[in-house]
């Protein structure tokens, strides 16, 4: 009786371990399957005329993306807002609150933004307008000789 339950044991031991060694080529499997399924309905989109780019290059771009998903280097996980906070980080110190201002909305009540256009159309067209007051100008016209007063 001793002899079979730890032969039972063993056993038990043993396909736990082949469950937790097949894991890692599991999720491999399972990751993989996802990007071809992620390649095969970019590729019928741009098939199927439902993207903003031309067949050509729609079809290009879906084949590059699948070569970077192959070796885990295409990274869609990052925030559209913060890769736009970063790139206003390169606009000139004086400009930077309007750059903001186009991707977060108006922070000042001295600015509005309007949007147009579409990405399928080629893209979005923000801008944003601050109103400033400033100080009047004042030009002083040099005069001529005063006018003599009627005699």
């Amino acid at each position: 009786m001793k002899l079979n339950l730890a032969s039972l044991v063993g056993l038990v031991v043993v396909g736990v371990a082949a469950g937790y060694a097949a894991a890692p080529a599991n999720a491999a499997d399972t990751a993989a399957a996802a990007a071809k399924s992620t390649y095969v309905k970019e590729r019928a989109d741009c098939e199927a005329g439902r993207t903003a780019e031309d067949r050509a290059t729609c079809l290009k771009e879906a084949g590059a993306a699948e070569q970077e998903r192959k070796r885990n280097q295409l990274d869609n996980n990052g925030s559209a807002r913060q890769n736009a906070i970063e790139r206003c980080n390169a606009v000139a110190p004086k400009d930077k609150s309007d750059c903001l201002a186009r991707i977060e909305g108006p922070s000042k009540s001295n600015q509005t933004t309007t949007t147009s256009g579409s990405v399928a159309g080629g893209g979005m067209i923000r801008e944003t307008t601050t109103t400033t007051t400033g100080q009047p100008t004042v030009i002083i016209i040099p005069g001529g000789a005063a006018a003599s007063t009627p005699r």
